[in-house]
This record gives C-alpha cells, sequence and structure tokens, in this order.
C-alpha cells in the first residue's frame, strides 16, 4: 500500500512540476534559514551553562538613586563576598574577579604581549566557576599572591608545547614577577566574560580592603541547593546596615538611615549567572551582553519562516483541489475510504518536505559559517557535538509535514464523488475564505518584517549620523601613553611638528570608554547635596582635539596654575546641583581633614561621552596633573597612512621596547554598536528570505487562479477588455487582502519596535511613514509578482483561451 502511496505521489508531483519546485525551494529556505535562528537563539540561552553549579550561582551588583543620580552597576565593594560566606550558612562559596588595572604589557624573555583578558580571582574560583586544569592543582593555583593561570591557548603562544608551571612572567610597567602555577581549559564562547591570565586576588590592592563604599570588583557566590535567592536579597539591608553604617557616619557625619531617609537609595541585589547575558542593563557589565527582546524577535522570524513556507504549501494544495477533485471523485467510486486519501496527500506533503530538508541541510552547511563571522557567533551545525541538531531537524520536517499537509489532505479527501464527476465544486472552490485568509496573514508578517527592517535600518543610520556633541573624525587614541613618563611633552612636541597633526592631549580616558565616578558636593553644603558623578582629568588641550564647545567660561590653561584645582562641568552637572550662577561655586570630592575644593571655570555643553544606550548623566572634568593613560591626536585626514607611520616611528624614538596601540576614536565608538548593527543586518536577511518565499507562494497562487479563470479572461477580451483591465481584475483581491493585512500588520509593528528601542536612550521616533512605505512596498512586490502571471494570461488569444476550456 505504501508503493502505491509513494509512486502515486511521484507522479502527481512530477506532472505539476513548477508548484513542486516552488514549495520546495520555499520549504528549504524557510526550514534552512529557521534552523540557523534557532542555533542562534539556543546559543543566547545556553551562555554559562557549561559550568556545573550554573542555576546555584549568582552575581551580586550595586543599585541605587543618590541626590537623584540612579547607580546601577554590575560591581559590588571588595568586603562582600567574605562577609557573605562567613555571616550566611547558605552561602556556600564566593569568588571575587578584578579587571587588570595596571599596564597590561606581559613578558617572558624576550617576548612581549599586550594582554587585555587579565583578571584577578580568589583562589575559590575553581569552587564556583567550571575550568577542567590541564596542569597545576586547583586548590593552590590561586592561593599565594603573584601567581598566575593561563589558559591553554595563551599558555602555547608563549611556551608552545612545553608545560609553563613554575616560570616566571613579569607583568605591567614595573615588570612585577608572576609564577605560573596552573593551565586550564579557557571559558567556551558562550561564557559571559573570558580571560587569558587569571592572577591572584591576594596580588591586589582590594585584597585587604575593608571599605564598603567602594565598589570595584564584581562578586559571585554559589547557594545552597534548593535556598531562595530573595531570602539572602532580603537580608542585605540589615548587613549593610552592620557593615556600611558606621563607615558611612564616620565619613559622611550621617547615618544610613537618614542617609535613606533623604531620598537616596543604596542596595546590593541579585542575579542569577544564567540572566547575565540576555537580562542585564547594568553598567560596567565585563562583556557586552545580549538582549531577551533580540530572542524573542528571532525566535518570531524563524516561526514566520516556516509558517510562509506552510502557507504556501497550503495555497497552492487548496488552489489545486478542483484540478484534483475528478481524481478524488474516481478514487472514492472504485472504492478507496477518505482515510487511504489522507494518507495519499499526506505522503506527497511529507515527500516534499523530506526533499526541502535534504536541501536545506545543505544551505545550513554553507551558510552558516557566513552567517558566524556576521553574528561573531560560532554556531556548529554538527549532530555529534550538538545533539538538539539533529532532534530540532526532524520536528521541523514533521511539524511542516503536518502543517502542510494536513489541511489539503482533509479537505480534498471530504469531497463527495457526486458532485466532483457532475462538475459541481469548481465554482465554489473559486474564492477561497482559507486561501484569502492565508495570504492575509503572510501580508501581515511582510509588512511587519518591512516596518521592522525600516525601524532598525533608521535607528542604525541615526547612530552612525547623530552629532555626539564632540568631534570624532580623525581623531587617533594612543593607549598606555603613561609609559612615555617624563619624556611625554617632548614626544606630544614632536608629533606637533608634523603639519599633518593639528592637536594632542592627554586624558585618563576618552569618550566612549568606562568613566569613574566619585562624591561630589558645594563647598559649605550639607552631606545630604552630595551627588555620585562621572569624572574624568584632561589637559589643556583636550577641548581642542575633541571640539567641545564652551557654554560658558573657559577651559583649562597652562598658563594659569590655579587651575590644577579647577573644574569645567557639563551642563548636567549644573541642572543636577540646581546652580543658577555655576562659574561661583566650588566643588568638594573629598572628605575627612584634607578637603580641596575645585572652582568651576567653564561649562561646557553635554556631549555623549558614553553610547546612545544611555543618557547623557553630569560630568566632572578635572585638570590632569598626573601621566594619563590616553594620548589624542588631531590629524588633517589627508595621507593618514603617511601621519600614523610618522606616530609609530615617532613612538619608537622615546620607547622603543613598547608596542605602540593605536585606534581611531570612530572605530572605537562603533564597537558600542557593532552588536545592533550585526542584529539590524541578520533580521534584514531573514526578513528579505521571508518576502521572498512568500512572493514565491504568490507566484504559484496566481498561476493556478489565471488558469482555473482562463475561459472567462477569453470571454472577457472577446466583449472588448483591455489587457489593462483583465490584469485589473485579477489582481483586484490582492488589493483587498493587503489593506485587511495592514489593519493588523501596523499596531504589531508598532508595538515590537517601540519596545526594541527601549534599548537606546537615544532614538528614532516611529514615523507614520515608515508604515505607510511599507504597505506600499508589500503592495508594490504583489502587484509585480502577480503581474507576472496575470500579464501571460491577459496576452493569450481569446480563441485559445476558449479553445483551452
Amino acid at each position: 500500500m505504501f508503493r502505491n502511496f509513494l509512486l502515486t505521489s511521484l507522479r502527481n508531483l512530477w506532472r505539476h512540476k513548477s508548484y513542486t519546485l516552488i514549495n520546495i525551494l520555499g520549504l528549504a529556505i524557510g526550514i534552512a534559514s529557521s534552523v540557523i535562528i534557532l542555533l542562534f537563539v539556543q546559543d543566547e540561552l545556553s551562555y554559562d551553562r557549561h559550568n556545573e553549579k550554573f542555576d546555584r550561582i549568582y552575581r551580586f551588583h550595586i543599585k541605587g538613586k543618590i541626590q537623584g543620580n540612579e547607580v546601577q552597576a554590575a560591581l559590588s565593594c571588595a568586603p562582600l563576598g567574605p562577609t557573605l560566606k562567613s555571616d550566611f550558612p547558605e552561602v556556600l562559596e564566593y569568588t571575587r574577579l578584578y579587571t587588570f588595572s595596571g599596564d597590561p604589557i606581559v613578558r617572558y624573555e624576550d617576548k612581549v604581549f599586550i594582554e587585555d583578558n587579565f583578571f584577578y580571582a580568589d583562589s575559590t574560583f575553581f569552587n564556583v566557576f567550571t575550568a577542567p586544569p590541564i596542569h597545576g592543582n586547583p586548590r593552590q593555583m590561586l592561593t599565594r599572591p603573584n601567581t598566575v593561570v593561563l589558559t591553554e591557548e595563551t599558555a602555547k603562544k608563549y611556551f608552545g608545547d612545553e608545560v609553563p608551571i613554575g616560570k616566571i612572567l613579569k607583568v605591567g610597567q614595573d615588570e612585577t614577577p608572576y609564577e605560573i602555577t596552573g593551565v586550564i581549559r579557557g571559558f567556551p564562547s558562550n561564557s559571559h566574560f573570558h580571560f587569558n591570565l587569571l592572577g591572584s586576588f591576594a596580588s591586589t590592592w582590594l585584597a585587604d580592603v575593608t571599605m564598603w563604599l567602594g565598589n570595584n570588583n564584581y562578586t559571585y557566590i554559589v547557594l545552597q541547593e534548593g535556598y531562595p535567592p530573595e531570602q539572602l536579597e532580603a537580608k542585605i539591608p540589615a548587613l549593610l546596615e552592620k557593615y556600611m553604617g558606621p563607615q558611612l557616619e564616620q565619613m559622611l557625619g550621617m547615618t544610613l538611615e537618614h542617609f535613606l531617609e533623604g531620598g537616596n537609595e543604596y542596595g546590593y541585589f541579585i542575579k542569577p549567572l544564567e540572566d547575565i547575558h540576555l537580562r542585564s542593563d547594568l553598567q560596567f557589565e565585563i562583556e557586552p551582553g545580549g538582549s531577551m527582546t533580540t530572542v524573542y524577535i528571532f525566535s518570531l522570524i524563524a516561526a514566520f519562516l516556516i509558517l510562509i513556507a506552510s502557507i504556501n504549501f497550503m495555497n497552492l494544495a487548496t488552489a489545486s483541489s478542483s484540478s484534483r477533485a475528478p481524481e478524488v471523485g474516481i478514487r472514492k467510486v472504485v472504492g478507496s475510504d477518505r482515510y487511504r486519501l489522507i494518507w495519499q496527500f499526506m505522503t506527497e506533503s511529507f515527500i516534499i518536505t523530506f526533499i526541502a530538508l535534504l536541501l536545506a541541510i545543505l544551505l545550513v552547511e554553507l551558510f552558516i559559517p557566513s552567517f558566524n563571522n556576521l553574528a561573531q557567533k560560532s554556531l556548529d551545525f554538527n549532530v555529534l557535538k550538538n545533539p538538539l541538531v539533529l532532534p530540532a531537524i526532524i520536528l521541523i520536517g514533521i511539524i511542516v509535514g503536518f502543517l502542510s499537509g494536513s489541511y489539503p489532505a482533509f479537505i480534498l479527501s471530504s469531497f463527495k464523488p457526486a458532485s466532483v464527476l457532475k462538475g459541481k465544486l469548481r465554482e465554489g472552490m473559486k474564492s477561497s475564505y482559507l486561501r484569502s485568509i492565508l495570504v492575509t496573514l503572510q501580508f501581515t508578517i511582510t509588512i511587519c518584517l518591512f516596518i521592522s527592517t525600516f525601524v532598525v535600518y533608521n535607528q542604525m543610520r541615526f547612530i552612525q549620523n547623530k552629532n555626539l556633541g564632540f568631534s570624532k573624525e580623525d581623531v587617533i587614541i594612543i593607549d598606555r601613553a603613561y609609559v612615555l613618563g617624563e619624556q611625554k611633552e617632548i614626544f606630544r612636541q614632536e608629533l606637533l611638528n608634523n603639519p599633518d597633526i593639528l592637536s594632542v592631549s592627554n586624558s585618563n580616558t576618552v569618550p566612549g570608554e568606562l568613566f569613574g565616578d566619585n562624591a561630589w558636593l558645594p563647598e559649605g553644603a550639607s552631606t545630604d547635596e552630595t551627588h555620585a558623578i562621572n569624572n574624568m582629568f584632561a589637559d589643556p588641550y583636550f577641548a581642542n582635539v575633541f571640539n567641545l564647545e564652551i557654554r560658558e567660561g573657559r577651559w583649562f590653561s597652562e598658563d594659569n596654575p590655579t587651575d590644577s584645582f579647577s573644574v569645567v562641568v557639563n551642563e548636567a552637572t549644573v541642572k543636577a546641583f540646581g546652580f543658577d550662577d555655576p562659574l561661583s561655586k566650588r566643588l568638594v570630592n573629598n572628605f575627612g581633614e584634607n578637603v580641596h575644593p575645585y572652582q568651576i571655570i567653564g561649562i561646557v555643553k553635554d556631549f555623549n561621552f558614553h553610547s546612545l544606550h544611555q543618557e547623557i548623566k553630569p560630568l566632572i572634568i578635572v585638570f590632569l596633573n598626573y601621566n594619563a593613560y590616553k594620548m589624542s591626536v588631531k590629524i588633517r585626514g589627508n595621507n593618514i597612512e603617511k601621519t600614523l607611520s610618522y606616530i609609530e616611528s615617532s613612538w619608537n624614538k622615546f620607547v622603543a621596547d613598547q608596542p605602540i596601540n593605536m585606534t581611531f576614536i570612530e572605530d572605537d565608538l562603533g564597537t558600542h554598536y557593532s552588536s545592533d548593527r550585526s542584529v539590524g543586518l541578520i533580521f534584514s536577511i531573514f526578513s528579505i528570505l521571508a518576502i521572498f518565499i512568500a512572493a514565491l507562494g504568490l507566484l504559484g497562487l496566481a498561476s493556478y487562479s489565471a488558469e482555473q479563470r482562463t475561459k472567462e479572461v477569453g470571454i472577457r477580451k472577446v466583449m472588448g477588455a483591455t489587457i489593462t483591465n483583465v490584469m485589473t481584475i485579477l489582481s483586484k483581491e490582492i488589493v483587498w487582502l493587503i489593506l485587511f493585512a495592514t489593519i493588523i500588520a501596523w499596531p504589531v509593528g508598532y508595538f515590537f519596535m517601540k519596545d526594541w528601542l527601549q534599548n537606546f536612550a537615544f532614538r528614532i521616533k516611529l514615523d507614520p511613514l515608515i508604515f505607510i512605505l511599507s504597505t506600499l512596498l508589500a503592495f508594490l512586490i504583489a502587484i509585480l509578482t502577480v503581474s507576472i502571471r496575470t500579464y501571460r494570461a491577459a496576452i493569450v488569444n481569446p480563441a485559445e483561451s476558449l479553445r483551452y476550456e
């Protein structure tokens, strides 16, 4: 019986080759795209699950509000971890991470490396996180100061195949010796942080810090199994009262209770390890995270692709039902029951699906490397390495097979032989409500995808072109400029001797990078007026390099010695303090006996010193009086390669043993949005594929419709209808379906895109023109697609059309 079903199905599919090809191509593209998207979603949801205790690991973070300024950071204070372990038995283990803050140069003999992924961790790190050892004992790896652990990849870079245990690395500008005590496997790509070297926390200045008012490290804990994390979080206020309260009173002269009653907020909160990558909006994350919104949107696109391809199948099957009706009638007359007919049509569906699956697998293998490069992922389409791949493909095949074939099978098998053979069925089949609903659904999805693509594109263009309040063009950033030491000013003058170099400045940071914050208050004010404000240190040339606009007062001057105790503030700072005459005010950022006020000498126009994901916050710029980390070089923009070569050769004259690290700030700023751009581009690609699949189905449906109305077209042409009249009649239904789809798609698209735009503090408005253009574009594609077939039907000679009937 099955052999008969198979042979009959193959004959029917071959008889309708063009429609079979449309179905296979549409399903293959839809399945392949969905598989790639699902691999992406699986990877996003799998972050940090390689850790054996991932479901019991939590990270504490600071969250508060000081004088209206919100503080939300992934950091916490150094004493928090040890105190949690000692005071609460439900906390089984803790570990702290601290980003290496010194010179990232590491030396071994004559080899010199710049290592950005250098962290410090407690010796308990391996009790919290899963990092299989290759050489060394995890219990002893980080127990002593000035010891370091390397990842396997880093060890090979330094030592090849040699076992490095006991060897000494020289770290930083002062070449501090660190003994290698272990080699471990690095964390996989789906981890929220990665490292190349892991030094002992005992080596840092934080090791003996007992101050609860500074947040400089990351604190992770392991809870006992089954213990509710919210119960531990509820104990934190009392913990802060016990340990931070006395320090706050000593430093600010107020109790913690008084501090909180003044409208301030301060606390540590707990976040599950598995939520850090997708559900964190905190500052100072170790690495940029993903977005749960992106996961939801991509999952919807995967479902849309499968749905659109399946709708194509159903539409073409139901549209062709009238041509299959005599076959059904004859089969029933000769004794075939309904269930055999259902199996017959389901067999056809699964044959098409199986062929589409094979083609889809080939497409995935072909395009997943390009997708990985675009999404900066390491997705692996390998059944052995990823056990979910095969079940997912089988499940998708079953779903698509049943979804595509079930409705046509049940509809076709329900035809009554007498009605079919008397030819009474066809008139009622011309305008199927089902096809109208399915086509409307396709257009709804298509218009939503157009809306989303336009919004994403416009937002990315807005970010790229927005005036950030400073000049980012042709500015080169030199890292680790402090290695120049006392030669810094001579090097600066050396650069300025080149006519292609316009200005050179030193600072501790630059726009787009991390800005520290301090507690500031007006001189003579009560501690209730304390604000936590971002600050940076810059020299007299910083404003020239970045073309900052001075609204009031002036910038620093090297000719004015009092500027060493002066500050320039932005407009947001003036607003935060409520100053009417800011140039007459002085600010204090230290507490105790050695308080020194800083005179406000200038007001700079607000500029985006963070990414556009964040609002512009208050900023205090202090006169730079030490050897800073960053050197900013403004160049003319012509002869760029020659200018870069000059800078490098000048650098080598002064510090030949130190490699120079130069980047354009415009490129550095772009890294803040690389994930957004990748997601936007991926989204656009899959949207185009979904629209292409829908257009394929529409082409097939138009072909069937034109065939069914051949006689009508011939009669109309005999009665005087022009080609345009015929094409309008054949396309009229599509217009109405698009209008119905628009009514549904606009509010849906608005809701999803408004939610996505919330990720940006600076964002475009949802212009009605975007929605109108999306509908017009969907209409244009539909009309062009349908016109391809309707035009061919309209130009046929009426005699041929009537003879066909």
